[in-house]
């Protein structure tokens, strides 16, 4: 009967060595992308630069200095800003309103109605009797003492002349107001005007028989 073999048993490794090969060509591959990425971030971003300056240092000096308190503040009073708006103590803006809209055009105004002017009054002159003879008196009438007044209306031409004699309004006696109108016939008047110019009128004449005793 052989004796046991004393050696302990060797340990098989976990990987093979070929996956270990591989595993080391991909973790070098690995960092040599880390690498080069790390190299090119940091030229974009240029967070040093060359001459050993911090690249956020220069960005930062080369912002605008803080306004002073009295320029701040406006013209030092403590309820305005730089932009010259006041500001009440409870911290509200006051806008300022808007800007008026100017006045609406008046239309022209219409002139007013032309109205004609007034007819002027004619200046109107009655016919005036010029000659008038007397009328006879009837001889039955004035025996008889018959007396009257006869009215006659006559109508007066452009030149003076009766041109139409009728009784407006009789005495009562035939005689004495055929002997009116005869009379009245005979008659020559200044004719009428209007505005200067003779004109065609009529004349009421009154003639009047008194017996005489």
């Amino acid at each position: 009967m052989s004796a046991p073999d004393s050696t302990p048993n060797a340990r098989t490794p976990l990987l093979p060595p070929q996956a270990v090969k591989v595993l080391a060509i991909a973790f070098a591959a690995g960092l040599l992308l880390f690498l080069l990425v790390w190299l090119k971030s940091r030229h974009h971003y240029d967070f040093y630069k060359a001459d050993g300056t911090d690249a956020s240092a220069s960005q930062t000096s080369t912002l605008p200095a803080p306004l002073p308190p009295d320029l701040a503040s406006g013209d030092g009073n403590p309820g305005s800003n730089a932009s010259g708006l006041s500001l009440p103590k409870d911290g509200t803006v006051a806008v300022p309103p808007p800007p008026a809209r100017p006045p609406a055009p008046h239309p022209p105004a219409s002139p007013p109605p032309t109205t004609a002017p007034p007819a002027s009054t004619p200046v109107i002159n009655d016919a005036v009797a010029q000659r008038s003879p007397a009328p006879r008196y009837p001889q039955a009438a004035l025996r008889r003492g018959v007396g009257g007044t006869v009215k006659v209306l006559a109508n007066v031409a452009p030149d003076g002349s009766v041109a139409k004699v009728e009784v407006a309004e009789g005495s009562g006696n035939r005689d004495l107001d055929r002997a009116a109108l005869d009379a009245v016939r005979r008659w020559q008047f200044k004719p009428a005007t209007r505005n200067g110019q003779p004109v065609a009128s009529e004349v009421r004449v009154p003639i009047v028989f008194s017996p005489v005793r």
